[in-house]
């Protein structure tokens, strides 16, 4: 918090910040990023190591292909085995790790997605737009101030996840004396995750370290996908929301004329508003500034859209069938299925409900835009400035959301959808 206030109250050149990388939230997205081969370095011009740049991000993909076989296959050869319980937690880790693969498919391994991650970093970002105005200053810190704190409740949430995930394994396997010795002779180790593997990891004290320190590295690793991927997005929705904000201010402050001059209107003589030659020149600059920054973010949005849709349409899918899933594992009402599932169940929709209220920022300031333009003193203008209004207007009629795969706007409407839909498959398969 102390940084934040520096930040806020004293120059940002005092503090060394050239760019937006040097925000503490933005280097400790770097650094989560960078472990998964996910920041762009080569983009940004950083130096780049040699097995980062041609090994680490296709071992991650066929080291989660992996995990995927084994998880199938250990669902084949045990299904009569498993449990509920058991078998629901199997199904839920199989979708996660599918949603892992797809994203280091679409995004790690996309150029188009480094690409757009470095317009965000080297132009988009709200720091090379503060000095524009002092509403602009306004809103970059406001929103940096926002970011800050997302990222560390992101990165919070996620290591409160990741921990109970792994820990309440290893409590159960405590709690029944199975690290005692002798303590499986009548049972088996629990784990927070289940493979095929080549060995005995249910019975035997080496196979269980080996996979305990395994399935903590792959919990890290996906876990990383997900929130590290939704918080680089999100970021990039806050400002996306700042830029409509600093938009939607210069329309509503727009220059009305300094004169009035008198008009004949119905036989009579009143006065009205009228830009003179001159001022006529700086609306003229004016409207194209603010038609040229709305093509700006525009274009941006559309990017994301493309980038990001698929990754987003194979997160809602995720919602849809793990929320039933998670539901159905809580149902059971045991201590065991609450301790485990309930936490998982709370944190996955948290997780669809922020990302889907933090879109509805872009939708809703976005809707202000018509307002604005329409505010604008267009009946002192001349028939040149009046046309320009009219296309601008029609312009933004339409408020700007980012869809998923181009079919679904991501927003509140589609999370209460899901929501629903997966409240009444619940319903049934209880009924079942």
């Amino acid at each position: 918090m102390q940084r934040i206030k520096k930040v806020l109250f004293k120059e940002e050149t005092d503090l060394g910040i050239n760019c937006p990388t040097d925000y503490y939230h933005m280097k400790l997205l770097r650094l989560m990023l960078m472990v998964i081969s996910s920041w762009p370095q080569k983009e940004l011009g950083e130096p780049q190591v040699f097995f980062q740049k041609l090994f680490l991000k296709y071992f991650y993909l066929f080291s989660m292909i992996g995990c995927l076989y084994g998880g199938i296959s250990f669902i084949v050869q045990n299904f009569h085995k498993l449990n509920f319980l058991e078998l629901g937690h199997m199904y839920i880790v199989a979708l996660m790790t599918s949603v892992n693969i797809s994203r280091i498919y679409t995004l790690s391994l996309s150029p188009e997605y480094r690409k757009l991650a470095k317009v965000f970093l080297t132009e988009f970002h709200l720091f090379y737009y503060k000095e524009r105005s002092t509403y602009a200053m306004k809103t970059h810190k406001m929103v940096h101030v926002i970011s800050h704190l997302f990222t560390l409740f992101l990165a919070g949430q996620m290591v409160v996840g990741l921990c109970l995930f792994n820990l309440i394994p290893m409590y159960n396997n405590y709690a029944a004396g199975r690290y005692k010795k002798g303590g499986v002779q009548n049972s088996t180790f629990e784990h927070s995750l289940y493979f095929a593997y080549p060995f005995d990891f249910m019975t035997n004290v080496n196979g269980y370290i080996v996979t305990c320190i395994s399935h903590w590295i792959i919990s890290y690793l996906c876990a990383t996908w997900f929130c590290m991927f939704d918080l680089i997005l999100s970021l990039m929705v806050f400002n996306l929301w700042g830029h409509f904000k600093i938009l939607t201010n210069i329309l509503d402050n727009f220059p009305r004329p300094s004169s009035k001059s008198n008009l004949t209107w119905n036989g009579s003589v009143v006065q009205a508003e009228k830009y003179s030659k001159e001022e006529l020149k700086q609306v003229f600059e004016t409207l194209r500034d603010c038609i040229i920054y709305h093509r700006q973010i525009l274009h941006f949005t559309n990017t994301m859209s493309d980038v990001f849709g698929p990754m987003l349409f194979i997160y809602y899918a995720f919602h849809q069938a793990s929320g039933c899933l998670l539901l159905l594992e809580c149902s059971q009402m045991t201590a065991a299925a609450l301790m485990r599932y309930l936490p998982l169940t709370l944190i996955v929709t948290q997780q669809l409900i922020q990302l889907s209220v933090i879109f509805e920022l872009v939708g809703s300031e976005s809707e202000k835009i018509k307002d604005a333009v329409y505010g604008v003193p267009w009946e002192s203008m001349d028939c040149a400035n009046r046309r320009t209004v009219i296309i601008f207007l029609m312009n933004v009629q339409e408020p700007v959301h980012i869809k998923a795969l181009g079919l679904a706007n991501v927003g509140v409407t589609t999370m209460a959808a899901i929501l629903k839909t997966s409240l009444s498959y619940f319903t049934f398969l209880r009924s079942m």
